[in-house]
């Protein structure tokens, strides 16, 4: 049940698939198009033959129509004399010989009344049963050929009555009026009439049906040749708005849709230059911005005085570090270095001076600092040194130098200045701390010692217990 379940849904779902499509192509502008070519063409082709039809088959009867009035008017001529003599077996013989069925069928001769007075008819024919010889002698207009449609056993025929007259003197000029005999009338058949409008009705169609199947494949190829760039021009599109800015259109013509194409890749091209345009500007302005985060971050970290790292930042960096040294086994110094008597000095010389003191300090302890190694101002006129990959006795050695270069500097710039500078001094691998506010807490601990010690020194911290 189930295989025949999924046999007979699988049409169903094909069908579902293939009607969309169906309906894509009809509604297609191609299709809309070949439609319009192909109906313009029948139409045409349709009006063309509808007007060679009625121009040939006026044509045809004008020509039967002149024939039979040139038989007709033969006749009367040849029926004047006869009419003159009053002999009516002559009339009639006359009449007889007319009607030989090459082209009348049909002959019958009138006095000036309308009456008959002979008549005779081809042995073959067969006459509508309207112009039966007692209807006859209400004749038409003479000289105008009329067709009969008889019924379908009955021949198509034209007929027409021409008057027969003769010349009242013959001896007068041709301006003598000519006298009224009688009237003439024949039939002949309009079969040739008829076979030649089928003729030509069997042209004309031919010539329909081959202009139909011609319409179709050309209206095709025009309609294919108009609609193509256009299909190539919207997938162009289609591309371009979907991310592809390098897309263009292929389609090279001096129509209104080259013109249309040419206007898509000069927009294109306008709206791939804005846009790179747009991102070199994005990536200057992210560089700009990072570079101000920057700045902006760097000026957060630092102290506005000396220029040094601010405690917060330098606290962020040392739990780095001491992570680092305490994962990899590498030694970690750390300086404590404070002012002697800078309270002293700051009251005796001025704020002013302090600063410049301040200052002086930080110039010295960074002119002796690695690039690895980190310096901040720690509170007042305390700072403190981070160094990487350094023991106790190169931290040692640091100090000394630091110290040697301040107390230059000083006597230099402020001789008159009393102040010193006391140093402690932690080691990871000699205090043997776990933390990195320990290892603080050591070099702060070795700064105390130094300044109760009389000052202007260094002292390394003791091992912890």
């Amino acid at each position: 049940m189930v295989y025949g379940s999924a046999h007979h849904t699988y049409p169903r779902v094909r069908s579902a698939r293939l009607l969309p499509r169906f309906v894509d192509a009809v509604t297609s502008l191609q299709f809309k198009t070949t439609t319009l070519v192909v109906v313009l063409t029948l139409s045409v082709t349709t009006a063309v033959a509808a007007y060679l039809l009625q121009f040939g088959g006026e044509l045809a009867r004008q020509q039967h129509g002149e024939e039979i009035l040139a038989s007709a008017a033969l006749l009367a001529k040849a029926a004047s004399p006869v009419l003159v003599s009053g002999d009516p077996q002559a009339i009639q013989r006359l009449a007889d010989e007319a009607a030989n069925g090459n082209p009348l069928l049909y002959v019958i001769v009138m006095d000036a009344d309308g009456v008959a007075v002979a008549s005779a008819e081809y042995r073959n024919a067969r006459v509508p049963k309207g112009l039966e010889r007692d209807a006859l002698v209400h004749a038409p207009v003479p000289g105008l050929p009329v067709v009969y449609a008889g019924d379908d056993s009955d021949a198509v025929l034209m007929d027409v009555t021409y008057p027969i007259t003769v010349r009242e003197d013959i001896d007068v000029s041709n301006a003598t009026p000519r006298k009224l005999l009688g009237y003439v009338r024949t039939g002949m058949v309009a079969n040739n009439w008829q076979r030649t409008m089928a003729s030509r009705l069997d042209i004309v169609i031919g010539v329909g049906l081959l202009s139909m199947v011609a319409a179709i494949p050309f209206g095709f190829l025009l309609v294919r040749r108009i609609v193509g760039p256009l299909d190539g021009l919207a997938e162009a599109m289609i591309g371009f708005s979907d991310g592809k800015l390098d897309v263009r259109s292929g389609v090279r013509r001096r129509d209104e849709i080259g013109r249309l194409a040419a206007a898509f890749n000069q927009m294109a091209d306008q709206h791939q230059q804005t846009h790179l345009r747009m991102v070199r500007l994005n990536a200057e302005l992210e560089e700009r911005v990072a570079y101000r985060t920057k700045q902006l971050r760097e000026l957060a970290s630092r102290d506005p005085l000396t220029g040094l790292y601010n405690r917060r930042h330098f606290s962020e960096v040392f739990g780095r570090c001491f992570a680092e040294a305490t994962r990899y086994g590498t030694d970690l110094s750390c300086l404590m270095i404070d002012l002697d008597d800078f309270k002293q000095a700051n009251d005796a010389f001025g704020h002013q001076t302090g600063d410049e003191l301040l200052q002086l300090t930080a110039g010295t302890i960074v002119g002796q600092l690695r690039t690895a190694d980190v310096a901040a101002r720690y509170g007042g006129d305390e700072f403190i040194l981070l160094l990487p990959q350094t023991d106790a006795d190169r931290a040692h050695v640091l100090g000394e130098r630091i110290i040697t270069r301040f107390t230059s500097e000083l006597s230099e710039r402020l001789p008159d200045a009393t102040v010193r500078m006391s140093v402690g001094i932690a080691s990871l691998h000699s205090v043997g701390v776990k933390d990195a506010e320990a290892l603080i807490r050591a070099a702060d601990n070795a700064l105390y010692n130094a300044k109760a010690a009389g000052k202007n020194r260094i002292v390394d911290a003791a091992p912890a217990a």
